[in-house]
């Protein structure tokens, strides 16, 4: 079974990024810059809710990177996670990773996965250490431009998992993403 027949939304994700880069690439996101300073921060809030959708991602971040210099980053990063926020919960009650679930099963089913599942389960790791290490993981997903789906679903798989430490998780691993994002583009006027 070839990748891209095994991976078409994995493909679909790659392209939506090379799309997204060429777009920025050739100043597609240029026209940002003449936008009033209220008209930034929606921008950025936009690009919060594009942040954590795998194939809208790409965009985001072309976003936050073109208007990275005229904001202030932590108030954007937090307007940003705010969108991002309301879309990881779009993502966690509506969608309930059924874009990626086929997928996310064969990437479950692979070598590598299966032993490290296997390593925590069997090494006696405390129950709490392996929630700890999925959230941590889940985490870094969330904050990092791939798909929040990812991080979303491995969050999900914790049966107890309340609505409050979900948001409370999402909110703050994106902002933190955003900001380092929108710092990464900041320069001193």
């Amino acid at each position: 079974m070839s990748f891209f027949k095994a991976y078409p939304k994995l493909l679909i994700l790659c392209v939506c990024t090379i799309a997204a880069y060429a777009v920025y690439a050739m100043g597609g996101l240029r026209w940002l810059d003449s936008i009033p300073v209220s008209g930034e921060y929606l921008a950025v809030f936009i690009g919060g809710l594009l942040f954590s959708f795998g194939f809208t991602s790409p965009f985001g971040i072309g976003i936050f990177l073109e208007i990275g210099h005229k904001v202030d980053p932590v108030i954007a990063g937090i307007l940003g996670g705010i969108g991002a926020l309301l879309s990881d919960l779009v993502i966690f009650e509506v969608m309930r990773f059924e874009l990626f679930h086929d997928e996310m099963h064969r990437i479950r089913s692979s070598r590598i996965v299966s032993w490290m599942h296997a390593k925590l389960h069997h090494e006696k790791f405390p129950q709490k250490v392996r929630e700890y290490l999925l959230w941590s993981f889940a985490g870094i997903i969330i904050a990092s431009p791939l798909p929040d789906e990812f991080g979303v679903a491995l969050v999900s798989s914790l049966t107890d998992i309340r609505a409050r430490s979900f948001a409370l998780l999402c909110f703050t691993f994106n902002t933190a993403g955003i900001i380092l994002l929108l710092y990464a583009s900041h320069t001193p006027a």
